[in-house]
């Protein structure tokens, strides 16, 4: 009601949002005023059943808001009439249903600071269903360049009440899929959701600062199973080598020491200030066996035709990439 009143004040017609901020005894103050849609526009759109671009444009032609059929089905009247509706009057009060989260998918990296960067993206799969839908502005074979918005993407999650929302949010982002050069904040994201405070909704302005403080950070993958995928893909590039290299040598009428055939090898990755030293040994063409302080793990491994590469490990199975940097792997 005030943000009707606000805009009537100073004659503005359009779609428009207004903006307040709430203080704990349940007073609000305004903020801002934005003369068009915001970003967020589909959490209207969700909880409203109401085409926010279909109305602006139907208002610019000047069709009056109680003929508009997405309007008229908000307000609980027939859809096909054109009788005027009172929005003014408590006896005609919009009928939104459920709630909506919306969640920006941007190319920042938590760890140092939510910093922006850019590069390349090898694959970005999102499926929407029917209470999860998401946009993005790149796709596969795609980038982002230096001079971009971080912001890439957006998802929108609707549950009959807050609850459902957020778990709805979590499961599509878990199964959000994005490699590329640049890190995101989809971990980072599900983090927040499955906070305390923010499923019960005791947060503030200043709670995203206070985590960053706290160096809260995104759930990761259990330690040993990242060193033995490291290990394992280190490996599988050493014995793939040493084949091509034998092969190319017979092609060329030489013949190689047999040794030159790896079938074992050496791996020492630092990972989270830990040093691993590890063998990894070749069974067969897509079995290996990774041997660490006395102890080894079988897994099953199959080359994947985008590099990377399917394992079998401890009972479950994962599909893993490993890209090679200037000091590091990742």
């Amino acid at each position: 009601q005030c943000a009707v009143k606000l805009a009537k004040m100073v004659g503005y017609v359009s779609a428009g949002t207004v903006e307040y901020l709430y203080s704990q005894d349940g007073s609000f103050y305004f903020l801002e005023l934005n003369p068009r849609l915001q970003v967020e526009h589909p959490c209207t759109e969700m909880v409203a059943d109401v085409n926010l671009p279909s109305a602006q444009l139907q208002i610019a032609m000047g069709i009056p808001l109680h003929r508009i059929k997405d309007i008229r089905v908000m307000y609980g009247v027939s859809p096909w009439g054109d009788t005027p509706i009172d929005f003014d009057s408590s006896a005609h009060l919009p009928c939104p249903r459920g709630h909506v989260i919306a969640a920006r998918i941007t190319s920042e990296n938590p760890d140092e600071g939510f910093k922006p960067s850019s590069g390349t993206v090898q694959e970005l799969n999102f499926r929407s269903n029917k209470n999860v839908w998401g946009y993005f502005s790149v796709a596969a074979a795609g980038g982002l360049h230096e001079f971009a918005d971080s912001q890439f993407g957006h998802c929108f999650s609707w549950g009959e009440n807050r609850e459902e929302a957020i778990s709805n949010m979590v499961v599509a982002l878990k199964e959000l899929s994005i490699r590329g050069d640049f890190r995101t904040t989809v971990e980072y994201l599900i983090k927040l959701l499955e906070t305390e405070s923010f499923q019960h909704n005791c947060i503030d302005t200043g709670w995203l600062d206070r985590l960053i403080a706290e160096k809260v950070q995104a759930e990761r993958p259990d330690t040993m199973l990242g060193v033995v995928c490291g290990a394992l893909h280190v490996a599988d590039v050493s014995l793939r080598n040493s084949i091509s290299n034998f092969l190319h040598s017979l092609e060329r009428g030489q013949v190689l020491p047999a040794h030159t055939l790896l079938n074992i090898v050496d791996v020492e990755l630092i990972y989270e200030g830990n040093k691993y030293v590890l063998k990894v040994a070749r069974q067969s063409p897509n079995s290996y066996v990774v041997i660490m302080t006395g102890s080894c793990v079988e897994v099953d491994v199959h080359r994947l035709s985008d590099g990377g590469l399917l394992l079998s490990y401890d009972g479950s199975s994962y599909t893993t990439y490993m890209k090679e940097e200037v000091d590091r792997y990742r």
